[in-house]
């Protein structure tokens, strides 16, 4: 059968990576947006390695595009701020780098597994999913926080 546009299923992934990979090129054109280069990095790293997964990739695929979501309106807020930025968003986005680099670790100790052990996993994948993104979340909630009081 042959692919047509009607037919096919957007890959979320390679959609989710463009526009990482565009916040991140433009953070890196911006003098200001220095802190967003490090986290919009690592979700680009994030999501290649999601990529090769093969267990829960939905789950992970959706967790990504979530991630990716967050970091764009990062970019966006942070592209209409004044700067330097203060010492506390500095904190704040410091600290939601570090649940990134949590879910960069469990994202490639997933991918390194072989097939019984995904098998085996597969429940405890999506447990694992659901905590990184309550931890990401919380994260998120104190960034949503400093800009509101800003």
């Amino acid at each position: 059968m042959t692919s047509t546009p009607h037919n096919r299923q957007p890959n979320i992934i390679d959609d989710t990576l463009l526009s990482a990979k565009l916040v991140n090129d433009a953070s890196e054109a911006a003098p200001g947006l220095d802190p967003l280069k490090v986290i919009a990095g690592l979700l680009i790293t994030i999501l290649e390695t999601i990529r090769d997964v093969k267990t829960s990739k939905k789950d992970w695929a959706a967790f990504g595009e979530h991630l990716s979501v967050q970091i764009k309106d990062i970019y966006d807020d942070l592209s209409r701020c004044p700067t330097p930025h203060s010492t506390e968003l500095l904190v704040v986005l410091n600290t939601y780098e570090q649940k990134l680099e949590n879910v960069l670790e469990k994202v490639r100790l997933t991918k390194g597994r072989g097939k019984f052990e995904r098998w085996l996993n597969s429940r405890t994948d999506k447990e694992e999913i659901a905590t990184l993104r309550r931890d990401v979340d919380t994260c998120w909630k104190d960034y949503m926080v400093w800009m509101m009081t800003t």
